[in-house]
C-alpha cells in the first residue's frame, strides 16, 4: 500500500494525537484534524486526503452527519469511523450514512492496520 493522507475528526486531543502517531509510524501522513463534524467538512474538501477518520459523537456536528455531508460531495473518499465498545446500533447507522469500516476505542495499532488493508486492499 502506497503511503495516504489522512483527516482525522475527533474532539479528543489525546485520540488525534494517538491515531496520528499510529498513521504515521504504518508509513502515512496526516495532513490536518478537525475537533467537531463543521470543521471535518471544511478541511475535508480544502485538504482532500486520502481517507478521513471520524469519531462519531462530537460538539456542533456528529460524526454521522459529517461524513453524509462529506461523503455526498466526495463519494469516494473513504470514511472509517472510530467508536466506543458498546455503541453497535451507531456502528450500524455509521456504515448507513456511508462509512467504509470502523475501529473500536481503545484504538490499537494492529486494528488500524488490519483496517487500513482493508480499505486500501486495491492499492
Amino acid at each position: 500500500m502506497r503511503k495516504k493522507s489522512f483527516l482525522i475528526v475527533d474532539d479528543s486531543p489525546a485520540v488525534v494525537k494517538r491515531l496520528s502517531l499510529i498513521l504515521e509510524s504504518l508509513g502515512h501522513q496526516v495532513v490536518g484534524s478537525a475537533a467537531n463534524g463543521l470543521e471535518a467538512i471544511d478541511k475535508a474538501r480544502s485538504l482532500r486526503p486520502d481517507a478521513i477518520t471520524m469519531d462519531i459523537q462530537m460538539p456542533e456536528m456528529g460524526g454521522l452527519e459529517a461524513t453524509r455531508h462529506i461523503l455526498h460531495e466526495q463519494p469516494d473518499r473513504p470514511v472509517i469511523i472510530i467508536t466506543a465498545h458498546g455503541q453497535e446500533s451507531t456502528v450500524v447507522d455509521a456504515i448507513a450514512a456511508g462509512a467504509k469500516y470502523f475501529i473500536c476505542k481503545p484504538i490499537e495499532k494492529e486494528k488500524v492496520e488490519d483496517v487500513l488493508n482493508k480499505v486500501f486492499r486495491d492499492d
